[in-house]
């Protein structure tokens, strides 16, 4: 556990490099503290959180998109959140400008953290969203027509992404696409 000092200059830090005032960030040091008493919050926590937070859905879509969400978090990928990191992702979704919230989700698109986003990994995240926000009988049901539809949707929206047409997306390309297409931000 960080002394009071630390934790102080922690704060202040965050306060300075986030979209959070010092109370918000207060509060949520105590609520972190509380579930993480050693100031680490571990996968199997935060997919514990999520699945039983998301209450309707399949269990293992819901885990596996929780997954996704926290490695995208996990900035330095030692399989745990610290405060900061935890901090500096909240900000982002929740506060952070369009450019903010387009590089975290480059993060979560990058399933191998190679800084490269394939049209395969982002199929691959964009399934899982889609499996998560529909219904286990909307799969059953519609799961080969849906998947056709949705490949076809990603492979043209992956082509008017890759500027360079090298079958990858750098977090420059990814943003500034995005960025300019108000319609691919609401989907992405």
């Amino acid at each position: 556990r960080p002394s009071k000092q630390q934790r102080d200059r922690l704060i202040s830090d965050l306060t300075r490099t986030t979209n959070f005032r010092e109370s918000e960030i207060k509060h949520l040091y105590k609520l972190f503290q509380k579930d993480c008493p050693n100031g680490l919050l571990k996968e199997q926590q935060f997919v514990k959180f999520y699945v039983d937070f998301f209450r309707t859905g399949c269990r293992e879509k819901k885990s596996a998109l929780a997954k996704r969400i926290f490695r995208a978090f996990d900035h330095d990928a030692t399989g745990t959140v610290d405060f900061r990191e935890y901090v500096c992702g909240m900000s982002a979704l929740l506060r952070g400008s369009k450019v903010e919230k387009l590089k975290w989700a480059f993060r979560m698109y990058d399933l191998d953290g190679n800084g490269e986003v394939t049209k395969r990994e982002l199929l691959n995240v964009l399934m899982a969203v889609r499996n998560f926000i529909i219904t286990t009988e909307q799969i059953r049901y519609n799961t080969r027509q849906m998947e056709a539809q949705q490949e076809e949707l990603i492979t043209g929206i992956f082509n008017s992404l890759d500027i360079d047409h090298d079958g990858k997306l750098q977090l420059k390309e990814f943003v500034e696409g995005v960025r300019s297409n108000p319609q691919l931000f609401k989907i992405l």
